[in-house]
């Protein structure tokens, strides 16, 4: 397999590790409290199953979006990289003017 093949598979993989609202809203969570988060607080935070959680958490350490540390019993996340929130922003804002393109046609049906 050719290196740029390679890299669209890996791409892909951190791609699908935004593809669950769960995981954009723990970015998300991450971003604005401007801080590492323990996994009880991501939980509180986002009102799911431990168990749900941890799926998720898991599947974003392993493709490089979060970073976990491990101090006693508790486990704590952070993103890895601003860049991170940063793509995740622009995805965010293509979304919005997607949604506003869509209500000003509705708007102008007459």
């Amino acid at each position: 397999m050719n290196s740029d093949k390679i890299l669209f598979k890996l791409h892909a993989e951190m791609c699908n590790s935004f593809a669950h609202p769960i995981r954009l809203e723990t970015v998300h969570h991450l971003k604005n409290m401007n801080r590492e988060l323990s996994f009880g607080e991501i939980a509180d935070l986002i009102g799911v199953g431990k168990s749900t959680l941890a799926r998720h958490l898991s599947i974003m350490v392993n493709n490089g979006i979060l970073i976990q540390r491990k101090e006693g019993i508790n486990v704590y996340y952070r993103i890895s990289s601003d860049k991170i929130t940063t793509a995740c922003g622009l995805i965010r804002e293509v979304l919005i003017e997607r949604l506003k393109s869509n209500i000003d046609i509705i708007n102008n049906i007459h």
